[in-house]
């Protein structure tokens, strides 16, 4: 599904690859990731990470898409794996300064209705989340869980340039404020990094790689 994002990207703006060091390739407590970046021209950042666990009996795949140049919200797309299910988040988080509406997410939402819902919880970032975010598990439907990650990822950055133009130094402080929020209260990512890279190396990879509050 990164592969997707990727290409969906792609096909919309021009990337450019970022040096991250040894973020590039991170191993602890049995789990192994691998995280890409890009800068998209006149967008914003995309991170792409995979991760596998226990032997390649869990895998992750996991992409963001943090807007510093247009007005749009925050895209999370986290795919899971494991015990033959398949666990897809689909996040859109308000970090934009003028709260524009993608209108046409709705009907792709829509489309894959058939879907079994899956709750993942409550969180602190609830309030920051638009309703048009969407989860799933299933198992034995990968193929129909992975169309529906690339319908809506293609439907968002078709929608994206239409949000308009940002400062980008306010909308950097608005992905900031998320960061920030996230090394503050927790999330299940961000904990396990944690665990693995320390507090100080989690917040410089959410601020300067993941979420491009800095250039």
């Amino acid at each position: 599904m990164n592969d997707f994002m990727l290409l969906s990207a792609a096909s919309r703006f021009s990337l450019r690859p970022v040096e991250i060091g040894g973020f590039a390739s991170l191993s602890g407590r049995g789990m192994h990731f691998h995280t890409r970046v890009y800068d998209a021209a006149g967008a914003g950042r995309l991170c792409l990470m995979e991760m596998r666990a226990f032997g390649g009996l869990m895998k992750m795949e996991s992409a963001v898409f943090s807007p510093t140049e247009l007005d749009g919200p925050l895209f999370s797309c986290d795919a899971v794996d494991a015990a033959g299910n398949t666990t897809l988040l689909l996040e859109l988080y308000d970090t934009t300064l003028s709260h524009p509406r993608l209108a046409g997410l709705d009907e792709i939402k829509a489309a894959y209705a058939d879907l079994p819902a899956h709750d993942p919880g409550s969180h602190w970032y609830d309030s920051l989340r638009l309703p048009v975010s969407d989860f799933k598990k299933a198992k034995g439907r990968r193929a129909d869980i992975a169309a529906y990650a690339g319908a809506y990822t293609e439907r968002y950055f078709a929608l994206l340039p239409g949000c308009g133009p940002c400062d980008p130094g306010k909308k950097r402080a608005c992905n900031a404020a998320y960061a920030e929020g996230l090394l503050q209260n927790g999330g299940p990512a961000v904990n396990t990094f944690r665990k693995i890279l320390g507090e100080e190396k989690t917040a410089l990879f959410l601020k300067k790689y993941m979420f491009c509050c800095e250039e």
